[in-house]
C-alpha cells in the first residue's frame, strides 16, 4: 500500500507499541475472556508493530497468535508485547488478526480484530544534508516527506532520543554541545513503521594547530622569503585557514562554498618575505574546521640579519709561518647556528664545529687569509688574517775567534754575526754538537773555556730566525 491513505484511514493514530498493560488475572475458577487483542477495528499497523492483548479469568498458559484463520506462531512469554502475524502478501492487506488465550491445554478464549497493514517504511530529505558535521546548536529540517509521518526523531548511538518533532513545521533545533558524539535520524509513521537515516556527527572542538615548523630553518629564526609550517588536527578536518603577520592578513585559504563539501586538509605552508630588517615579529594562524570551529596561535619570530659573532681566527696578524702548507681555523657563535665558512673563497669548511682549513704556502712573503663564516641563514661575518710566509734561512758567520785546527788554551772568544730580513731569533754555541750557550742577540762573543774539553773539540755556531728556520757555520776543530 502507498503513503497516500484514504482520509479515513489517515485519520487513525498509532504508535509503536500499541495500547494495553499488564495483562490481568481473574478469581481463581472464573471462565477466561480476552477483553482485547490490543488493537483496535481499521488499524493501520506497521510490519514492526507489537501489541498488547487483554483477558481476565484463570491464569493463561500460552497464546496463538492467527492471520487470517491461520496459526502463525505461539508464545509462552507475551508481556512485552505480540509480533502481527505477517505473510508474504499482507503488505497493504486487510489481516484479521485473532488472539487466542489457553488456560489448559485445549481450553481457550479468543478475540478478533481486522486491521490494515502497511508495510512502507516512511522517506523524508533533511537540510543540513545528512552526514556532514555539525556542531553548537543547529537546526535540522524535514521536507518532501511521506503523508503519513507521526515523528521525526535524532536518536544516540545508544537508542536515545535526543529530540524529536511530532508536527509541522518539521524541524528540530538542537544544541549538540556535552551531547553524545553524533545522531541518525528515524522517521516513524503512524502505523508504526520506522525508517533510519545517516544523522551527523557533533563536532564542538577547535582545530589543534602544531608548533611552528620552520622547515630546516633555525627554529624562531626568519630572514627574507621564508616558509613556514603548521599542522591541524581536527575530527572533522580543517577547510579554511587565514595567517597573519603583526596583525595583517598576508595569505588566507577561504573554505569551500558549497557548505556540504567534504574537502579538508591537515596544515599549510606561509610563504612570506620577512625582509632584511632586524625586529621581533609576531605571526598567527587560524584554523576553521568544517564545522566553523575556529582557533587561533601565535608565534614570535626573530628577523635575524646578522651575521655570526667570530671569537677567535688563527694564524694571529703578522704570524711568521715556514714549511709548505699553512694551517688556519676560525671559531664563531650564532643563535642561529653556526653553518660552515670559506676560506679565500675557495676553500670550504663545512664542520661548524672544526673550521680549519690547510693551504698551500706559496713563496715566502705576505699572504692574506680571508674567512667568511656563514649561520643557518646565510647571515655573513668575515676576518681577515694576513702572515708572512718565511722559508728562507738566516745568514750567519763567525766574525771573530780561532781558525781551524788552531791550538787554543785558556778561555778564547768566539763572535758570530747572523742576519735576516724578518729578525734573528736567536744565536747558538754548539761544542761537539751540544749547546752549551745562547743568546737571543743576533750578533755575539761567546766565551769558550778550552780547559772544560779535550785536547781536541768541535766548535759550530747556529742561527734560528724568528719563523724557525735555521743555520749552522762550518765545525772548526781545536786543540789544546
Amino acid at each position: 500500500m502507498g503513503k497516500a491513505r484514504s482520509a479515513a484511514v489517515a485519520a487513525i493514530v498509532s504508535s509503536l507499541i500499541i495500547a494495553g498493560g499488564t495483562p490481568a488475572r481473574a478469581a481463581e475458577g472464573d471462565p477466561l475472556v480476552v477483553t482485547s487483542t490490543g488493537l483496535t477495528e481499521g488499524q493501520p499497523v506497521g510490519i514492526m508493530s507489537r501489541f498488547v492483548p487483554m483477558w481476565t479469568g484463570a491464569d493463561v498458559v500460552k497464546v496463538e497468535v492467527l492471520g487470517n484463520g491461520e496459526l502463525a506462531y505461539t508464545s509462552l512469554n507475551w508481556a512485552a508485547g505480540l509480533r502481527l502475524p505477517l505473510r508474504a502478501g499482507t503488505a497493504g492487506q486487510k489481516l484479521l488478526v485473532t488472539v487466542r488465550a489457553y488456560y489448559t491445554s485445549d481450553k481457550f478464549a479468543e478475540a478478533s480484530t481486522t486491521v490494515l497493514v502497511d508495510g512502507t517504511l516512511p522517506t523524508a530529505s533533511f537540510s543540513p544534508k545528512p552526514g556532514t558535521p555539525q556542531g553548537g546548536t543547529f537546526t535540522v529540517t524535514a521536507s518532501d516527506m511521506s503523508d503519513d509521518v507521526a515523528e521525526i526523531a535524532l536518536v544516540a548511538i545508544d537508542g536515545t532520543k535526543v529530540a524529536s518533532v511530532t508536527e509541522a513545521p518539521w524541524a528540530i533545533t538542537y544544541d549538540s554541545v556535552g551531547g553524545p558524539s553524533g545522531v541518525h535520524i528515524e522517521v516513524t509513521d503512524r502505523a508504526g513503521n520506522v525508517r533510519q537515516y545517516q544523522g551527523y556527527t557533533f563536532d564542538n572542538k577547535a582545530p589543534v594547530i602544531s608548533e611552528l615548523d620552520y622547515l630546516g630553518r633555525p627554529v624562531g629564526r626568519v630572514k627574507g622569503w621564508t616558509q613556514l609550517h603548521v599542522t591541524f588536527s581536527d575530527s572533522t578536518g580543517a577547510n579554511s585557514d587565514e595567517w597573519r603577520v603583526d596583525g595583517a592578513v598576508v595569505q588566507s585559504k577561504p573554505a569551500p562554498a558549497d557548505p556540504g563539501s567534504t574537502y579538508s586538509y591537515s596544515g599549510t605552508v606561509l610563504t612570506y618575505d620577512f625582509g632584511q630588517t632586524a625586529r621581533t615579529r609576531t605571526v598567527e594562524v587560524t584554523a576553521r574546521d568544517r564545522v566553523g570551529n575556529e582557533s587561533t596561535r601565535a608565534f614570535t619570530v626573530v628577523v635575524d640579519v646578522a651575521g655570526p659573532v667570530i671569537t677567535v681566527a688563527t694564524p694571529a696578524n703578522g704570524t711568521l709561518v715556514r714549511g709548505s702548507r699553512i694551517t688556519t681555523a676560525v671559531r664563531a657563535a650564532d643563535p642561529a647556528g653556526v653553518l660552515d665558512a670559506v676560506l679565500n673563497n675557495a676553500y670550504w669548511a663545512s664542520n661548524p664545529a672544526n673550521l680549519t682549513q690547510t693551504i698551500a704556502a706559496g713563496a715566502d712573503g705576505r699572504k692574506t687569509l680571508t674567512w667568511q663564516v656563514h649561520d643557518k641563514l646565510y647571515n655573513t661575518s668575515t676576518v681577515t688574517r694576513w702572515v708572512t710566509v718565511d722559508n728562507t734561512r738566516p745568514t750567519l758567520k763567525i766574525t771573530s775567534g780561532p781558525k781551524n785546527n788552531a791550538k787554543v788554551k785558556g778561555t778564547v772568544r768566539l763572535k758570530g754575526a747572523a742576519s735576516d730580513r724578518n729578525g734573528v731569533s736567536r744565536l747558538e754555541l754548539l761544542i761537539n754538537g751540544k749547546l752549551v750557550a745562547r743568546t737571543s742577540k743576533a750578533s755575539y762573543s761567546f766565551a769558550v773555556n778550552t780547559k772544560k774539553y779535550g785536547k781536541k773539540f768541535k766548535v759550530q755556531l747556529r742561527a734560528y730566525d724568528r719563523a724557525g728556520n735555521v743555520t749552522t757555520t762550518t765545525t772548526r776543530t781545536w786543540r789544546r
